[in-house]
């Protein structure tokens, strides 16, 4: 259920594709990246000097471990949930592109 709804319904993003999660939710959202004031906004976040990370860091596990495993185990749906979005991602591309070009052409 939860993926055919991302799917339907969601453009999906990923933290460690920041940039590009942004720029697709801008293309969809129709927000036009290069008005002075929306670039701004986009140049505080993800200009050349800032430091670009997860807002809320975690610890990370080392893969396999007690602990991994363990986090693993209690939250198998939800990483079955996170390999799809990521191939989401990848099919998307294209998708957005398209409508993208789609825009800049009307």
């Amino acid at each position: 259920m939860a993926m055919s709804t991302l799917k339907e319904r969601c453009v999906v993003g990923l933290t460690n594709h920041m940039e590009e999660s942004i720029h697709r939710f801008n293309v969809v959202m129709d927000i036009d990246e290069s008005d002075k004031e929306n670039k701004k906004c986009m140049d505080r976040f993800f200009g050349d000097h800032v430091e670009k990370r997860n807002a809320n860091p975690h610890p990370i596990e080392k893969y396999e471990s007690p602990a991994w495993n363990a986090l693993a185990e209690r939250n198998e749906l939800d990483i079955r949930l996170f390999h799809y979005v990521k191939k989401l991602f990848k099919e998307q591309k294209e998708i957005i592109e398209s409508y993208a070009e789609s825009l800049a052409v009307e």
